[in-house]
C-alpha cells in the first residue's frame, strides 16, 4: 500500500507539474530553476539524511520524508509566486532526499531473506504498471477540471502513503547504539572499503549513459523512425504497462550476482540493437523488451545491492551510492547530448548499449564477494 500509493502520486504527477508551473506564468527558464532547486537540495542531504533512517528508524524517516515531499507539491500547487513555488521545490527536494535509502533497507531487514525480498518488489512492481496506468488516466481528466488538481492530487497520495508507513508498518533500524555522527562515519568507512560497493559503483557510472540515451530520446527515435506522435502517449502507457510482465518473470530469478549481470547485459543488447535497427516494429519491439527486462532486473538488483552491505549502515550507505549516482547522471547528460549534438541518435544508442554491456562485468565479479 505504501509503495502504490507513492507510484500512483508519481504518475499522477507526471508531466502535469511543468504545465502547472507554465499556466501559473513561470518562464521556461523559470520552470528549469524550480525543478534545479529540488534536485540541489536532495544532492546535498541524501547522505546526511540516510544516516537519520539507520539511527531514528526507517519507517519514521520514510513518512517524515514523503509527508514534506507532499506538503511541497501542495505548497506549489497552492501557489501563484515564484518565492513560494520554490520553497516548495526545496521541501520536495529533502523529503525526496529522507525517502532515499529507507525502505529497501527496511524491507531486507525486516524479512532477513533476499529471495522473499526479490518477491515482494516483484509483487509491488507487478502491480504498479497497472495502478501508474490508471493514475495517468486519472491525471487527464483532472486536468481538464483544472490545472493544478493533478499536483495537489499527487501532494495528497504521497503524504497518504507517509501516513500508511507510519501508522502500519513496524519500524527497524540500523543500530540505535552508536549516535548520528557514527553512522555517518561507519557509512562513509564502508564506501572507502567495500570493494563489493566500488564494483557495484562502477556499474551504476556505466549504466548512468545507458539509462540518460534510452529514457531521455527514445521518443525522438521512434519519430524519427515514422512513428506518429499521435501514438506516443498509448505507446508510453504499454511500456509502462510492459513493465509489470518483467516484475513477474523476476520471481523465476535467482537473486545472484551473475543473474544481475545477464539482465543487465540483456539490456545493454537491446539498447545497442535499437540504435541499428531502423525498422520501426522492430525499434517498438526493442523498446518493449528494454523495459521487460528492466521490470525483473529491478528486484534482483536491490536484493543482490543490499546483501552486500551491512545492516547497520544499510540506509546510510544507500543514500551515499544515491548521491554518486546522481553525480554519474549529470555527467551522463552532459555526454550523452553531446554525443546527440556530434554523431546522431543512432550513434548515442550504439555507444550507450556497449557501455552497458561494459557494466555487467563488474557486476559478474561481485561473485568472488560473500554475501550477507
Amino acid at each position: 500500500m505504501t509503495a502504490l500509493l507513492s507510484s500512483l502520486g508519481s504518475a499522477v504527477l507526471g508531466p502535469y507539474l511543468s504545465l502547472w508551473l507554465k499556466t501559473a506564468g513561470l518562464s521556461f527558464l523559470e520552470i528549469g530553476l524550480v525543478q534545479g532547486v529540488s534536485e540541489i537540495v536532495q544532492l546535498l542531504t541524501d547522505f546526511p539524511t540516510g544516516g537519520f533512517a539507520d539511527r531514528y528508524g526507517r519507517v519514521k524517516t520514510y513518512a517524515a520524508g514523503s509527508a514534506l515531499f507532499g506538503t511541497g507539491i501542495l505548497v506549489i500547487a497552492l501557489s501563484g509566486n515564484l518565492p513560494m513555488i520554490l520553497l516548495g521545490s526545496a521541501m520536495t527536494g529533502l523529503g525526496a532526499a529522507l525517502v532515499s535509502g529507507t525502505m529497501i533497507p527496511w524491507l531486507y531487514d525486516s524479512l532477513g531473506d533476499g529471495s522473499r525480498v526479490k518477491d515482494v518488489l516483484g509483487r509491488v512492481r507487478a502491480l504498479s504498471g497497472p495502478v501508474r496506468f490508471a493514475g495517468g488516466l486519472s491525471a487527464g481528466y483532472l486536468a481538464s477540471l483544472a490545472p493544478n488538481l493533478p499536483v495537489l492530487a499527487a501532494g495528497v497520495l504521497s503524504i497518504a502513503s507517509a501516513l500508511t508507513a507510519y501508522l502500519m508498518l513496524p519500524d527497524n533500524y540500523g543500530t540505535r547504539k552508536k549516535s548520528y555522527v557514527e553512522v555517518l562515519r561507519e557509512g562513509l568507512r564502508e564506501l572507502r572499503s567495500n570493494r563489493a560497493i566500488h564494483l557495484l559503483l562502477a556499474a551504476s557510472f556505466l549504466l548512468s549513459f545507458s539509462a540518460r540515451a534510452f529514457f531521455t530520446f527514445w521518443m525522438i527515435l521512434l519519430s524519427s523512425r515514422g512513428l506518429p506522435e499521435t501514438y506516443m502517449g498509448l505507446l508510453f502507457a504499454l511500456m509502462v504497462l510492459s513493465t509489470s510482465g518483467g516484475a513477474l518473470i523476476s520471481k523465476k530469478i535467482s537473486p545472484t550476482p551473475r543473474a544481475l549481470a545477464a539482465l543487465t547485459a540483456l539490456w545493454g543488447l537491446g539498447i545497442f540493437l535499437l540504435g541499428i535497427m531502423e525498422n520501426l516494429a522492430l525499434s517498438v519491439f526493442l523498446l518493449f523488451a528494454i523495459e521487460v527486462t528492466l521490470g525483473a532486473r529491478f528486484p534482483v538488483m536491490a536484493v543482490v545491492k543490499n546483501g552486500f552491505i551491512p545492516s547497520e549502515t544499510r540506509s546510510t550507505v544507500n543514500s551515499a551510492m544515491s548521491t554518486i549516482s546522481s553525480g554519474f547522471m549529470a555527467a551522463a547528460n552532459i555526454f550523452v547530448g553531446a554525443l546527440v549534438s556530434f554523431f546522431g541518435l543512432e550513434v548515442a544508442y550504439e555507444t550507450a548499449g556497449i557501455l552497458a554491456l561494459a557494466s555487467a562485468l563488474p557486476l559478474l565479479l561481485l561473485s568472488k564477494f560473500n554475501q550477507g
